[in-house]
């Protein structure tokens, strides 16, 4: 019964205190707003999706009809370049729940042989930024960095107010221990914040109606909350019944914030940094410019050999043994050299990338603000791994269209109705 007394005496004090209940609502009214801007973001993007499937549809349509009514099959290269190609990545329904890096990444590409997953369209900046873009407040930002923040708020003064006004023995001689009477109130907080945000994700979930077929992320979302509000929780109730006063125990409660939330992160980034440094996409952009433009130059000869290389299958097949190069092809077969550097180049920057994620991650049994903006992503899409398979998806497609572009017309194809089935399946899966 003491315990309960405690509890209720806690809201009563939340209640009547109006620093305490003010900050509160400003979270809430803040978790809001980036709810708000989330739904924006994920709205904006399926809005664009939509127009450019209902405008893919309409031209496969067109070409449809036309190609059912005509009698003399057409080549291959003809169909191929009525055939609009796009690689789409869909927001999840709980990005509204943290934008993470939607705002640096495109979510659609029109696809062409000299397409690459690191076009302009593709990436704007590769980074894990633990930052606001463009003003815009992302809701795992809110959970993150201020949800602590507001716990400090709300906190710092349980016991430190009865020492500052040395009455915190009769608290004693009442309630007979004060660890337990400081464990009473902090429960309070713990669980206002923790149905507080818990509140949000389910109402994210329900609004996108995807409480059940995104249980899995949502539980796990929740659990990754639980376990961070608990973790933060009980370092502050330590340093309370470890401290004397208001002050002392403000100041180790932002000190501890400062060294959990900005100086660790940020000292590893720093190192990783230091250690991975950025390659702004040099090796990419070499072979993207000065190379591809050697070559349009070069030989027929050197042509061949490079070929060779990349579709050695061209010359090992008896039915299409002595394929040439000639004018008609050999545009299609320079995107396809220049397709192949651009692959080797971008495969050395995803190493680079992926040897400096895998040593953030070895840091996380220290680091656990970066591990738990990392899950949250992961859980909402966001993360840079969900865009790297997007990126991979979108090589798929152009190595596709690539291989098309080469061995049909070498075989000479008549494309006839299943055929050109098989290519709309191939290269437009989305819109079919």
């Amino acid at each position: 019964m003491r315990f309960l007394n405690v509890f209720l005496y806690e809201f009563y004090h939340f209640r009547k205190s109006s620093a305490k209940a003010i900050t509160y609502f400003i979270f809430v009214f803040a978790s809001i707003y980036a709810i708000y801007n989330g739904f924006d973001l994920q709205n904006t993007q399926q809005d664009t999706i939509a127009n450019i499937t209902q405008e893919n549809k309409i031209k496969i349509s067109k070409f449809s009809n036309w190609f059912e009514k005509v009698s003399v099959k057409p080549e291959a290269l003809d169909v191929l370049g009525y055939i609009p190609s796009y690689a789409i990545k869909q927001p999840s329904p709980l990005l509204a729940l943290g934008i993470g890096q939607a705002e640096q990444y495109g979510y659609y590409k029109t696809i062409t042989n000299w397409s690459s997953t690191y076009d302009n369209d593709m990436v704007e900046e590769i980074a894990n930024p633990e930052r606001l873009v463009n003003g815009n407040i992302d809701f795992s930002f809110l959970i993150i960095f201020l949800l602590p923040v507001l716990l400090i708020i709300l906190t710092y003064n349980i016991k430190g107010f009865e020492q500052d006004f040395n009455f915190d023995k009769l608290i004693r001689i009442q309630f007979g221990s004060i660890e337990r009477w400081v464990f009473m109130r902090f429960v309070f907080y713990v669980l206002l914040l923790t149905f507080t945000v818990v509140f949000f994700i389910l109402l994210v979930a329900i609004m996108n109606n995807v409480l059940l077929s995104y249980f899995f992320e949502i539980s796990s979302l929740i659990t990754l909350l639980i376990a961070y509000v608990f973790s933060f929780s009980a370092i502050f109730y330590f340093l309370v019944i470890r401290s004397s006063g208001s002050s002392e125990i403000a100041f180790k409660m932002i000190a501890t914030w400062l060294l959990i939330c900005v100086i660790i992160p940020g000292s590893v980034h720093q190192l990783a940094s230091i250690k991975y440094p950025v390659s702004y996409m040099t090796e990419y952009l070499d072979s993207n410019r000065k190379e591809t433009y050697e070559v349009f130059d070069l030989p027929i000869d050197s042509l061949h050999t490079h070929l060779v290389k990349i579709y050695p299958a061209l010359y090992t097949s008896d039915s299409i043994e002595g394929y040439e190069i000639n004018q008609k092809n050999k545009r299609n077969i320079i995107s396809a050299i220049v397709s192949h550097m651009n692959k080797k180049a971008i495969d050395k920057i995803e190493k680079q990338n992926d040897a400096k994620n895998k040593f953030i991650r070895s840091t996380y049994w220290f680091n656990p603000v970066s591990f738990m903006q990392n899950k949250w992503n992961r859980y909402t899409e966001t993360d840079y791994d969900s865009y790297k398979e997007y990126r991979m998806s979108v090589q798929k497609t152009i190595d596709k269209k690539i291989r098309l572009v080469i061995f049909e017309p070498w075989y000479d194809r008549k494309v006839t109705n299943s055929v050109y089935k098989g290519y709309l399946k191939d290269l437009t899966p989305l819109f079919n």
